[in-house]
C-alpha cells in the first residue's frame, strides 16, 4: 500500500468515527445544535389507589410510568432531572421495582389543593414541566393535578403517549404538546389547538424494569423453561372494577361480560391445544389484571381435556410487571383478550397476539402503527376463531420469520419515539 492510500483510509477511517459519534450523540440524546427546552420534569403517574396507596391492579397501568420515565431517559441527555408524582405511596412491590430500576428518581405525592406535603411542593415550585405520563388519557385525578399546577406555577404542561376521545379535547387545547399512542386517537387531537403533537408509541413498548430472579423463581415453580412455553390471558369486554373496588355494579356491563366470556375466550382454549399437541409446549394461563385471576380456572383450565391441562399451569395470585416482563420474554409468544402483556411481550422481541372487542376502542390499533396488523384479531370480526388458530401457527411454526417482523415493528417504535422526544423536548 503506497503513501496516497494510507492517506486515504486514515482519512476514511477517521470520517467514519465521527461520523458514528455524532450519529450517538444525535440518537440516544441531545439532537446536534438544538437546545433543551425542559430541565426539570414532573411526571404524572400511578393513579390506581385502594386503601391509601397506589396497588398494582393492572400490570399495564402499572408499567407506565416506569416505562415513561425508561423512554425519557434514553432520549434525552443525562442531566435533565424526572420526579414522579402519584396518586398515594406505592404499594411495595411497586416501590420496589421503581427502587430497583430508577434509584435516582424522587416519587413525591399528594394533593396540591389539599394540605399537599413539602417534598410535593418543591417538586412543582422547581418543575418547568408537567408531563402526562404515557396511558389511557388523562385521568380526572390527572387533570386535576395538572390544574393545580398550571394556576400554581403558570408553567407549561404536556402529555407524552396516550389515548385521546373527543371528550378530552378542552384539555389538550391548553398543553404544550400531546403525542396519541394511536392513530385514530391523533387523528382526533388535531381538531386541538395544541402546537405539537402527532403519534408516538406507547411507552410500554420499552418497559424494562425487569425483575430477573424473581421471574426465574416463578418460572422454576412452575415448571416452565425458557422457550418453551406460551402464555395466555383471558379477558372480559368491561374490568369488573365493583368486584375490586367501592363501586356500584354495573348491570349492563355485567350482562355484556356474560354474553360474550365463551365467545371472546373459546379461542384461547384451541391455542393451548394447538401449543401443547402439535409444538409440544407447555402453557401459562396469566392474568393481566386482577379480576382476569377469576377467569383462569372455569373459563379456561377448568375446560381443556385432562390431557391437555397436564401440560398447563395457572397462578392464583396477581403478579407485578416487573415478574410478568420477564416470564413474557423467556415464552414463545403472548395471546390473549388484554393488549399491554402484548405490548411488553413485543417491546422485546416477543410476539404477541391481541384478541380485541370492540370496548377496547382505539388503543388496539397501534398495533398497525408498528407493522404488526396481522397479529390484532377483532372479536367480532366473522372469522374470528379461525384467524386467531391461523396467526398462533404461523408464530409457533416460523420463529425466524417473525423474528424479523419484530425487528421491524422495534426499529419503528424507537425511530418514532426519538422523534417525539426530540421535537417536543428541544428547539
Amino acid at each position: 500500500m503506497n503513501l496516497l492510500h494510507k492517506c486515504i483510509l486514515l482519512i476514511s477511517m477517521v470520517f467514519v468515527f465521527l461520523f458514528s459519534m455524532m450519529t450517538v450523540n444525535v440518537s440516544a440524546g441531545q439532537p446536534a445544535e438544538k437546545k433543551l427546552r425542559y430541565r426539570n420534569i414532573l411526571l404524572r403517574d400511578f393513579r390506581t389507589v385502594k386503601d391509601g396507596q397506589v396497588i398494582n391492579f393492572n400490570i399495564g397501568t402499572a408499567a407506565h410510568a416506569p416505562a415513561t420515565l425508561a423512554v425519557l431517559k434514553k432520549y434525552l441527555p443525562p442531566e435533565v432531572k424526572i420526579t414522579v408524582w402519584a396518586d398515594a405511596p406505592l404499594a411495595p412491590e411497586l416501590a420496589e421495582m421503581m427502587a430497583r430500576r430508577f434509584p435516582e428518581v424522587l416519587i413525591v405525592h399528594g394533593d396540591l389543593n389539599n394540605a399537599p406535603p413539602a417534598e410535593l411542593l418543591k417538586a412543582v415550585d422547581e418543575a418547568d414541566l408537567f408531563l402526562v405520563s404515557s396511558g389511557s388519557t388523562i385521568t380526572a385525578a390527572v387533570g386535576h393535578s395538572m390544574d393545580a399546577f398550571l394556576k400554581r406555577t403558570g408553567k407549561p404542561a404536556a402529555a407524552y403517549a396516550i389515548g385521546c376521545t373527543p371528550r378530552l379535547l378542552p384539555r389538550l387545547d391548553h398543553l404544550d404538546f400531546v403525542w396519541l399512542r394511536d392513530p385514530i386517537a391523533a387523528e382526533i387531537a388535531k381538531k386541538s389547538r395544541c402546537p405539537i403533537q402527532g403519534w408516538a408509541p406507547d411507552a410500554v413498548f420499552d418497559f424494562d424494569a425487569v425483575d430477573k430472579k424473581s421471574a426465574e423463581r416463578f418460572m422454576k415453580e412452575k415448571g416452565l423453561t425458557p422457550g418453551q412455553f406460551i402464555c395466555c390471558i383471558p379477558g372480559q369486554r368491561y374490568t369488573p372494577r365493583w368486584q375490586f373496588f367501592n363501586i356500584p355494579e354495573n348491570l349492563q356491563k355485567v350482562a355484556e361480560n356474560r354474553k360474550f366470556e365463551e365467545h371472546d375466550n373459546a379461542v384461547l382454549r384451541e391455542v393451548i391445544r394447538i401449543a401443547v399437541t402439535e409444538y409440544g409446549l407447555k402453557v401459562l394461563i396469566c392474568p393481566e389484571q386482577i379480576t382476569e385471576i377469576a377467569l383462569i380456572r372455569p373459563r379456561i383450565f377448568d375446560r381443556l381435556p385432562p390431557e391437555i391441562q397436564k401440560n398447563c399451569v395457572t397462578t392464583d395470585k396477581m403478579w407485578s410487571p416487573d415478574v410478568a416482563l420477564g416470564v413474557y420474554r423467556a415464552s414463545r409468544g403472548v395471546f390473549g383478550v388484554e393488549i399491554h402483556s402484548q405490548v411488553m411481550a413485543v417491546g422485546s422481541g416477543v410476539p404477541g397476539v391481541v384478541l380485541a372487542p370492540p370496548q377496547f376502542g382505539s388503543k388496539s390499533e397501534m398495533w398497525k402503527s408498528i407493522g404488526l396488523p396481522e397479529w390484532l384479531i377483532y372479536t367480532d370480526s366473522p372469522d374470528y376463531a379461525e384467524k386467531v388458530v391461523a396467526v398462533s401457527r404461523d408464530i409457533l411454526s416460523f420463529p425466524e420469520k417473525n423474528a424479523a417482523k419484530l425487528q421491524r415493528a422495534r426499529k419503528i417504535i424507537n425511530t418514532a419515539s426519538r422523534n417525539a422526544i426530540h421535537s417536543s423536548f428541544f428547539q
